[in-house]
């Protein structure tokens, strides 16, 4: 049988020393992120923690009225981030080396400057660490400094 590692502790600690961790699988090379405790491609058990870096590809922008709709789980995460007043949006990305998208908030979109920002889509986007009010950080991204 599998033991399960304690994942959740050793990824939450590493983002208290601002470190990004996947996962990568040594059968495969498959790179996860967030961090699974099997590889999404081969299944293999073996996967191991491997640092993501300090930024991301963004390839889309998702910008929505919450209250209209939108993303249920922003939605939800939104009730726990510390910081409310920053706007921010949902974006699509991927490490670079990474092999997976994902989802994520990128900082600093608002209806004032979302076509600019999607007009330079793909863009490499830096890591916004985002303070959570349990005391814990996720997280994030921002739009570069231009």
């Amino acid at each position: 049988m599998y033991k399960l590692r304690p994942i959740l502790k050793t990824y939450y600690e590493s983002l208290e020393e601002n470190k990004i961790l996947g996962m990568k699988c040594p059968e495969c090379a498959d790179v996860t992120w967030p961090p699974l405790p099997i590889c999404q491609v081969c299944g293999s058990t073996e996967v191991d923690w491997t640092e993501m870096g300090n930024e991301a590809i963004i390839n889309e922008i998702r910008f929505e009225d919450s209250s209209v709709g939108g993303d249920y789980t922003f939605r939800k995460a939104n009730d726990f981030f510390a910081d409310k007043e920053t706007p921010y949006c949902i974006s699509i990305g991927k490490f670079p080396n990474g092999t997976h998208e994902f989802h994520a908030a990128l900082y600093g979109i608002n209806e004032d400057n979302l076509e600019k920002w999607k007009g330079k889509l793909p863009f490499v986007a830096p890591v916004h660490f985002i303070e959570m009010a349990g005391g814990f950080k996720a997280v994030g991204f921002k739009i570069p400094t231009e």
